[in-house]
This record gives C-alpha cells, sequence and structure tokens, in this order.
C-alpha cells in the first residue's frame, strides 16, 4: 500500500510494500497498456458497433422521414377531402333549402286551388240554393193563387148566393189572380 512517507514532505513519491520508494510522475508501464487497450477498444467499436449503430440511426430517420412526408400527404388529402366535403354540404344544405321553399310554394298553391275551390263550390251551393228558393217560393205562390181562387169563389158565391157559370167564374178568377199577383209578397 502506498502511503506517503513521514521522512519525506514531497507528494511525488510513494513507499510500496517492501518499503521502496517510486516516483508517483515517472514513467507508468500499466498507463501505456490501458492507453494502446482503449485505442483498440475505440477501433474494435467502431469497425462492429459504430457502423451497425449509424446504419441503424440512419434507416431510423429515414423511416422517420418517410412517415413525416407520409403524414404530410395524408394531411394534404384530408384537407382537400375536408374542402369536398364541405362544398357537398354546403350543395346539399342548398338544396334542402330550395326543396323545401319548393314544398312551401306548393303547399301554398294547394292551400289558394283548395280555398277557390271550396268558395266556387260555395257560390254554387248558394245559387243553387236561391234557384231552389225561387222555385219554392214560385210554387207557394202558385198554389197560394189556386188557394185564394177557389176561397175566393166560395165566398163569392156565398155573397151572391148564386151559382156562377164557367166561364164568368173563371173570369173572376183570372181577375183576381191579376191583381194577388200584383201584390207584394
Amino acid at each position: 500500500m502506498l502511503s506517503p512517507s513521514p521522512q519525506s514532505p514531497s507528494l511525488l513519491s510513494a513507499q510500496t510494500e517492501g518499503g521502496e520508494f517510486v516516483e508517483s510522475l515517472g514513467f507508468n508501464g500499466t498507463l501505456l497498456a490501458q492507453m494502446f487497450n482503449f485505442l483498440v477498444l475505440l477501433i474494435l467499436l467502431r469497425a462492429v458497433a459504430y457502423k451497425p449503430f449509424m446504419n441503424m440511426l440512419e434507416k431510423r430517420k429515414e423511416l422517420i422521414e418517410s412517415s413525416i412526408a407520409a403524414a404530410e400527404e395524408d394531411k394534404k388529402q384530408a384537407e382537400a377531402l375536408r374542402a369536398s366535403l364541405q362544398a357537398e354540404l354546403q350543395h346539399s344544405r342548398q338544396e334542402a333549402a330550395e326543396i323545401v321553399a319548393r314544398a312551401a310554394k306548393n303547399a301554398e298553391e294547394q292551400a289558394q286551388q283548395i280555398i277557390e275551390a271550396a268558395k266556387a263550390e260555395a257560390v254554387r251551393v248558394r245559387d243553387g240554393a236561391l234557384a231552389d228558393i225561387q222555385r219554392e217560393k214560385e210554387k207557394a205562390v202558385a198554389e197560394l193563387r189556386d188557394q185564394v181562387a177557389t176561397l175566393s169563389i166560395l165566398v163569392a158565391g156565398k155573397i151572391i148566393d148564386q151559382k156562377l157559370n164557367d166561364d164568368i167564374q173563371k173570369d173572376l178568377v183570372n181577375k183576381f189572380v191579376k191583381e194577388a199577383g200584383d201584390l207584394p209578397c
């Protein structure tokens, strides 16, 4: 074991187990062997490990670059697809709006046609009802004239207390009917 010598205050020398002093900074063969071994190790590592390691790193770099290029291409395709889908969506929305507008217009036209048909039907029904009323009124007036004529003849016959012949009776009826027809009903 090396220990500082009590005799020498200098740190440049060391004492061995046998008591010999060896100078510390002098030539050391072990150091030369270690340096030679280190250089051989570096040469071997360069030949055996460095080139495969560098090849692996180069392949890794190429893989990463190709992945980045593929990702960029995928991104461009996705953007193009997104733009295409956005355009289709806008077109679909526009078509939907046109369809809704056409449907609303058709519904409005149909509603107007239904209203016009209902008005025409109402006019037809009203005109039919008015015609029926007019016919019934004329029928009622004719029946009333007949009844009035018959009653008038009976009343006149009782008043005159005589029987009238057919010609006189018809003359009186026609005169009475004419007078009754001029009356407002």
